[in-house]
């Protein structure tokens, strides 16, 4: 595939939307994501030669999107010289594994936006490390070991970040369990 642009467009094709999707999440901004994706499509047609063929193709490219997202977070948090900026009205779109979990009952559909509303601010409010092994597992669909793959770290790691990561959720997300309960 190096050197080929045919052989990279199919590749583009089947995977441009998971990419994105990723890369929108963990980014939290549209054109930032349109970025990711471009620079990790970039990535794989220099690098397809590195790709080992007993891995799976889609972890490799979680991996490259991850880590081309992660660095992009980085970057643009160095040039503010400030923390992360958190936009509540930020939009993504959410995953497809992900939506087919939700109802469809008219009656519930406010409720629904609304708590989709405030978790995704709540995991907007993760630190970039806890953040990224949420989206990966809980709208990504990935596996402990998936994602220790991806992130080059352990599984023991993954779990530590998503236990941390849930407790703060829970932590994040009570005020709005307390006042739907009422």
């Amino acid at each position: 595939c190096e050197g080929d642009e045919t052989a990279l467009a199919p590749l583009v094709e089947r995977y441009k939307r998971m990419v994105y999707r990723l890369a929108v999440q963990i980014t939290k901004n549209h054109a930032d994501a349109d970025d990711v994706m471009q620079e990790t499509f970039i990535k794989v047609y220099r690098s397809i030669h590195t790709f080992r063929k007993d891995a799976a193709f889609e972890t490799w490219l979680y991996r490259i999107t991850v880590n081309e997202a992660l660095n992009f977070v980085r970057r643009r948090e160095r040039q503010r010289e400030s923390t992360i900026e958190t936009t509540p009205e930020a939009e993504y779109e959410v995953s497809t594994r992900y939506r087919a979990q939700l109802a469809n009952d008219p009656h519930t559909q406010a409720e629904k936006a609304e708590l989709r509303q405030y978790v995704t601010e709540a995991v907007n409010n993760l630190p970039l490390k806890h953040r990224t092994v949420v989206i990966l597992h809980e709208f990504e669909g990935l596996t402990h070991a998936e994602i220790a793959s991806i992130l080059n770290c352990s599984e023991g790691t993954v779990r530590s970040r998503l236990h941390y990561a849930r407790k703060k959720l829970r932590t994040l997300l009570k005020p709005y369990m307390e006042a739907s309960a009422i």
